[in-house]
């Protein structure tokens, strides 16, 4: 069997040879929890927020919840959290910011809803240079 002529005969070389493959075993395994850990996004939401559904996972990242704060109020957090909009836009009731941070488009979409506000926080990938 021509195989056989590369299985190391010392008992030292098998274990090195079982180390090493071992060894890429584990650093494969590493790069990508690292690589997932890095797609999952980090949306800020407001405290008290009833969330009602996310997906952040990966880009596009997405948050939808409710709140009792105005609009004003929700306008200031995401103005703390991205700086300002470089767009504003008012459409059928509703308001959209859009901020850019880095690598990331944040578009931030905010509606009455009864008593409360819908806010829906989009985050994609930037497909403009700045």
């Amino acid at each position: 069997m021509p195989a056989l002529r590369f299985i190391p005969k010392s008992s030292f070389l098998s274990r090195t040879l079982l180390l090493l493959m071992v060894s890429f075993s584990i650093n494969a395994a590493t790069t990508n929890i690292e690589k997932s850990m890095m797609d999952k996004v980090d949306i800020p939401v407001i405290e008290g927020a009833r969330i009602f559904a996310k997906f952040d996972e990966n880009t596009p990242a997405v948050i939808n919840y409710f709140t009792s704060m105005t609009e004003d109020a929700v306008i200031d957090f995401y103005n703390k959290s991205y700086g300002e909009p470089i767009n504003r836009e008012r459409k059928r009731g509703r308001l959209t910011l859009n901020y850019q941070q880095k690598s990331q488009q944040i578009r931030v979409v905010i509606s009455q809803q009864n008593k409360l506000r819908q806010v829906d926080v989009i985050v994609d990938k930037r497909l403009i240079a700045p």
